[in-house]
């Protein structure tokens, strides 16, 4: 049986788990209020967990969509700053989740040496609403902590389908528009029984951290999503070093050659690839499995220099390009560290 200290570390960061509503309906962060209510919430409860300690720190007060990189390296010095994670049994961190699969795929990169489990934790609608699912999902995360859940960065939210599913960090895909609810992969569902919320999870696959030789991260990376009448002539890759582009679901990108009269147009992935090569810019195709050498165009692609990435979702391509490319990689190099499993990723 785990025996803890009693004491989980709250991190604030703003979203809508963190705001409330004026008389007109509009939503505003406002953490400094909500870091006593959701905390009370929990307190006030039948957990059995009901009277442990929690220390509450507030490196940002955003919303979500609002995060940027900088955001991120002010998020993560609170990391580099934690003098000794292991007063706390785990540590909760209050996210919007516009962003979460973003935020929680680095984490789950940078985190990888704590010895503590990281729990992500948002609400669909501010807590003063009692729809909200803000405080089932802390409590399922307080919970999770207390009752031994292994090291890792985790996801906790309760889908529209009243069920609450715990998911990996680095396996957390983006919540689809007109939806309120997340997937992953390998989600699991959980069962809030007499010893609340419970799951042996899954521990770090690796020691090494990369938090401390990475921060702060670089702003450096171009992410593309393709679509219908791209014209890659829009894009100013001036101050680019990487670029991540999204593919459609059967890996394919347009490659579209004028006609077919052979030359390629602004509307094609081998004219940005050019663009690409000419400025000593990495470009990967994320997801690109490699079977996608079989389609016609995302072999052309391929074989013109663009750098495939398989085995995880868009959002940690994007991130562990972001990390590789703060690091100083480049080439293959870079390369070899975005398809280089680091936690949890099965390539």
């Amino acid at each position: 049986m785990f025996v803890g200290n009693g004491k989980i570390l709250v991190i604030l960061t703003g979203g809508t788990i963190c705001s409330v509503e004026n008389a007109s309906g509009e939503r505003y962060s406002h953490a400094e209020e909500i870091r006593y209510k959701i905390v009370d919430t929990f307190k006030n409860s039948d957990s059995r967990y009901s009277q442990i300690e929690f220390e509450c720190e507030m490196p940002l007060n955003i919303l979500s969509e609002n995060m940027t990189v900088d955001s991120w390296n002010r998020l993560l010095s609170q990391f580099v700053n934690l003098e000794n994670c292991g007063e706390y049994d785990g540590i909760i961190i209050l996210h919007g989740t516009d962003t979460l699969a973003y935020t929680s795929s680095l984490l789950s990169i940078m985190l990888t040496h704590l010895t503590v489990p990281v729990v992500m934790v948002s609400s669909q609608l501010p807590l003063g609403d009692p729809a909200a699912n803000g405080n089932d999902n802390f409590r399922a995360a307080a919970e999770l902590i207390m009752n031994g859940i292994k090291p890792n960065v985790y996801a906790v939210y309760k889908n529209s389908d009243g069920k609450m599913y715990l998911h990996e960090g680095a396996h957390l895909e983006q919540c689809k528009n007109y939806s309120n609810d997340f997937f992953s992969r390998d989600a699991q569902v959980l069962g809030d029984g007499d010893k609340g919320f419970e799951s042996e999870g899954i521990p770090f696959q690796s020691e090494n951290s990369l938090l401390y030789d990475v921060c702060p991260l670089k702003n450096e990376v171009l992410a593309i999503v393709p679509y219908v009448g791209i014209n890659y002539n829009f894009y100013n890759i001036g101050n680019v070093k990487a670029v991540v582009h999204n593919t459609y679901h059967s890996d394919t990108v347009c490659v579209e050659r004028n006609g077919g009269k052979g030359e390629v147009s602004e509307n094609s992935l081998l004219w940005f690839s050019e663009k690409c090569k000419k400025n000593n810019i990495d470009l990967f195709l994320a997801p690109c499995n490699g079977e996608a050498y079989a389609y016609e165009s995302t072999g052309d692609a391929l074989r013109n220099g663009a750098l495939s990435v398989s085995g995880m979702t868009f959002e940690m391509s994007y991130v562990k390009t972001l990390v590789g490319v703060s690091r100083g990689l480049k080439g293959a190099e870079l390369s070899e560290f975005v398809n280089t499993p680091l936690n949890g990723e099965i390539l």
